[in-house]
């Protein structure tokens, strides 16, 4: 009688441990479910970042503009990296023809250019027509002479041109761009009286763009 005593609590302890280790291994497992779960959940930028295309561009760029009250052209081009709807780039560009100013300007012979970065981007760039944001953002120089002695002049100068167009998709391979920018001029000194404002207007762009789409 004592031996089976002895025998029913021995069975009786290990069923109370055994059951609690179940337990425990049974809530281990849930608990590594659910801290696999909330990993799965939590969301960072290079989680959410889906890279859903990547190509080049390139091509001429042109501008029709105004500058100190003449009529200029503004020939040049750039090129960078589309990632998804998203471009990095440079860009140049300059006069294709001198300006002579009034005399009460004292600067004839004037020519400008810039050149630097090119950022934008692009709204449903699938649709055969689609609207892009782009600013181009450099550094250039403004040259000229003066009427009296023929003196050489020079000035560095910053520039910042927003740019709001329509691209229109050609093929896979090329597309143009057509649209409105206003170009804001710093820095302008050393000629004479012509100020920032000279070299600051609105204009019409556009671009003929080469690559991969």
């Amino acid at each position: 009688m004592k031996n089976l005593s002895l025998l029913v609590l021995f069975t009786l302890l290990s069923a109370f441990l055994f059951g609690q280790r179940t337990v425990s291994i049974t809530d281990y497992h849930e608990n590594e479910t659910k801290e696999k779960v909330n990993d799965r959940q939590i969301e960072t930028v290079m989680s959410s970042f889906q890279l859903k295309r990547i190509s080049g561009f390139g091509g001429p760029t042109m501008t029709f503009t105004n500058i100190n009250g003449e009529f200029v052209t503004m020939m040049g081009g750039g090129g960078g990296v589309i990632i998804n709807n998203l471009f990095v780039g440079a860009y140049g560009e300059g006069m294709t023809h001198f300006v002579n100013t009034a005399e009460h300007h004292k600067v004839r012979n004037v020519n400008f250019s810039h050149g630097g970065f090119w950022f934008g981007y692009e709204i449903a760039p699938h649709k055969v027509v689609h609207p892009v944001i782009s600013s181009r953002i450099g550094w250039g120089n403004v040259t000229g002479r003066t009427y009296s002695y023929n003196r050489y002049v020079n000035s560095n100068v910053f520039v910042f041109v927003p740019t709001i167009s329509a691209e229109i998709n050609f093929t896979r391979f090329f597309k143009m761009n057509i649209g409105a920018e206003y170009r804001r001029t710093f820095g302008v000194t050393g000629l004479e009286d012509l100020r920032n404002d000279n070299f600051s207007n609105f204009g019409v762009y556009t671009n003929f763009i080469f690559g991969w789409f």
